[in-house]
Order: C-alpha cells, then sequence, then structure tokens
C-alpha cells in the first residue's frame, strides 16, 4: 500500500467507486459508502466496507512517485488521478508559447 492515510481519496477498480479513508489495516483500507434507502422516505445511510489493496489507487498522492507535495488533478483519464509537479508532462499550450518566442 502507497502511504494510504485516514481521509485520503481512494478509487476501487471493482466497484468502480470513490471513496474516503476511514481506517487503514495493513493489507485493506476500510472506507464508508452512503447508500441511498427507498423505505417510507429517502436516506442515505454510511455503510462501512473494507477494500483490499490491491483493488485501489490512492488518489490523494502523485500516481508516479507518490508524493503529496504540490499535486494537481491529472485530466482527460475519466478518474480524477493526481500527479505532482516533477512528474506532471509539460503543457502543450507551454511548449507553443515558448515555440512561438
Amino acid at each position: 500500500m502507497r502511504d494510504i492515510l485516514v481521509g485520503d481519496e481512494v478509487y476501487s477498480y471493482p466497484q468502480k467507486l470513490f471513496a474516503r479513508v476511514a481506517d487503514v489495516f495493513p493489507a485493506a483500507v476500510c472506507v464508508k459508502i452512503g447508500i441511498l434507502s427507498l423505505d417510507d422516505r429517502l436516506e442515505i445511510t454510511l455503510s462501512p466496507q473494507l477494500w483490499r489493496a490491491e483493488d485501489i489507487e490512492n488518489l490523494s498522492v502523485c500516481r508516479h512517485c507518490g508524493s503529496r507535495e504540490n499535486i494537481r488533478a491529472e485530466t482527460g483519464t475519466g478518474i480524477p488521478f493526481r500527479v505532482c509537479t516533477s512528474c506532471s508532462p509539460v503543457d502543450e499550450t507551454a511548449q507553443t508559447a515558448v515555440a512561438e518566442a
């Protein structure tokens, strides 16, 4: 597990869900998922789930180096992975501006 801490955002590949970590174990994390119940009235309840470490991606750290400093969302993937400034590729618009100068 890549330094997962309580409060980190994680993505589960098998369940295709995002969640925030509530507790950390050696090979798994506990998350709480909002479940919509349609009884007499509409109600959301938080249900704890245990997700295996192999099945999740930690979205609170850089996807490449694991850093928590200067991270930003990587666009275009459909999943909000985060990349730090030292691992992120140079923007095409920045390259174009430099080439024109």
